[in-house]
């Protein structure tokens, strides 16, 4: 049962960490290509803008909300050893590594799904 604790936050820390980069890799493309944004939602069109074009406030806040979005990252990614210390799992446990493979099936996925959930979103 603690294996499978350790497995689940894989999946959990894969959810948090790859579909932002899924959606965020899309809407570059989607960007680059031309594409139009028939969005009236204000934080997709916020988040589509380019850093470039913010007043010297929003730039001092893109940067900051980057960094808080590294720390996020390799917390994230460490949340399944963190786990399996709380939990009390040998280091020597598969289910570790299993949850770094559950991590990177998320972002396989997230990746994939990445564009159709940008389209929903946007355009």
């Amino acid at each position: 049962m603690r294996e499978a604790l350790v497995v689940v936050s894989g999946l959990l820390a894969g959810v948090v960490l790859w579909i932002p980069f899924g959606v965020g890799l899309a809407a570059h493309r989607y960007k680059l290509g031309g594409a139009i944004l028939k969005s009236t939602n204000k934080w997709v069109l916020l988040a589509a803008a380019p850093p470039g074009s913010y007043s010297l406030l929003g730039k001092l806040g893109f940067v900051v909300l980057v960094l808080i979005w590294l720390v996020v990252f390799f917390g994230a990614m460490a949340i399944p050893a963190l786990v399996a210390k709380l939990l009390q799992v040998p280091e020597a446990s598969p289910s570790v590594m299993y949850a770094v493979y559950a991590n990177l099936l998320i972002g396989a996925v997230a990746f994939i799904a990445g564009p159709a959930i940008w389209r929903r979103l946007a355009l």
